[in-house]
């Protein structure tokens, strides 16, 4: 009988007075700012190394499908803040596994001892949780969704030029493309499906396995640019700026890092009595619903990447009621 009263009862602390619990408070968040002052310093060191890392999918995405493979800075001083909000934003996304420590930690307080065991078992499930939500957006949905955006671009094909009697009346000769002549080519560039072997100065040759027209400069450096087939020209080039690639980048980690933690409020729910795990099963298809419109606002605009968040937090959700209805056994058990 006593054992059932202390599963059932709050800890001694539980019941402090209010202002304990205000002390509580500012203890806990001096230790989640402090985490988050030292995540930030240390990935304002390793800033440049964790944007290259960030940056990688795009520029991988972009070569393949032959687009220019950088990412555009759009100001002067674009480069240095986006150096300081990398390290900002590595911060508070390192950092927030600890930050929601220190909240299971305050709430934790006021709960009864079966809910703090709760606590204490799934603290480490929740880190775990939200750097996988992170690392399958990283790894999966970002590279799929990159190539679908860049593939969807190329689509839009380059309009053939003839210029109808409007434009012809409108712009000089001069400008208006020339009639093709028969004339004869007397330069010929070598195409080699390797790189010569150090090439002398001037040397020009085409790579035909990269698609590249190469130059060796006086300086000992081997100037480069990718070429595309004529037939293939395209309306729309994917170039994108890196400042809102970044922002998109962290946007999603923190969305599907949040998103991963779905299981873990279902069975939190269960464990502490405040929803049935048969009523959320009954609520399923409410749920599904709301966890589409939750992927199509944490992602952007495009199915694919919906889908991908849309798909893992269902099968979160159902592993999330199979947790709560263990603890739901052990609890009518008990």
């Amino acid at each position: 009988m006593s054992g059932d009263t202390n599963s059932s009862e709050p800890r001694d602390h539980a019941r402090m007075p209010f202002g304990d619990h205000l002390e509580e408070l500012r203890v806990c968040l001096i230790r989640a700012l402090a985490g988050t002052a030292v995540a930030t310093i240390i990935s304002l060191i390793f800033a440049k190394h964790i944007l290259r890392f960030i940056i990688t999918p795009a520029i991988i995405i972009l070569h393949a499908h032959g687009e220019r493979a950088e990412l555009l800075a759009l100001s002067p001083q674009g480069p240095f803040i986006l150096y300081l909000k990398v390290g900002l934003l590595s911060g508070l996304l390192v950092s927030a596994p600890w930050v929601m420590h220190q909240l299971w930690i305050f709430v934790s307080t006021g709960l009864y001892a079966r809910e703090q065991r709760f606590v204490t078992r799934f603290a480490p499930v929740s880190v775990g949780l939200f750097a996988a939500g992170v690392s399958f957006m990283f790894f999966i949905v970002l590279p799929i969704m990159l190539n679908f955006l860049v593939e969807f671009n190329q689509g839009f094909k380059l309009p053939e030029i003839k210029p109808g009697l409007v434009y012809r009346a409108l712009i000089p000769d001069s400008a208006l493309p020339p009639a093709p002549t028969d004339v004869q080519l007397g330069l010929a560039i070598p195409i080699v499906d390797t790189p010569p072997v150090d090439p002398p100065v001037g040397a020009a040759w085409f790579d035909n396995q990269r698609g590249t027209f190469n130059i060796q400069s006086t300086t000992g450096t081997l100037a480069t640019s990718r070429l595309q087939p004529a037939g293939s020209a395209r309306a729309i080039s994917s170039q994108y700026s890196i400042q809102d690639y970044v922002s998109m980048v962290f946007g999603l980690s923190l969305g599907f890092g949040l998103a991963f933690e779905l299981p873990v409020l279902v069975a939190f729910l269960a464990a502490t009595g405040l929803v049935s795990t048969t009523d959320m099963a009954r609520a399923r298809k409410y749920v599904i619903l709301g966890i589409v419109v939750g992927a199509a606002l944490l992602t952007p605009p495009d199915p694919i990447s919906q889908v991908l968040l849309a798909a893992p937090m269902c099968v979160l959700f159902e592993s999330g009621l199979y947790v709560g209805r263990i603890f739901e056994r052990r609890a009518g058990t008990a």
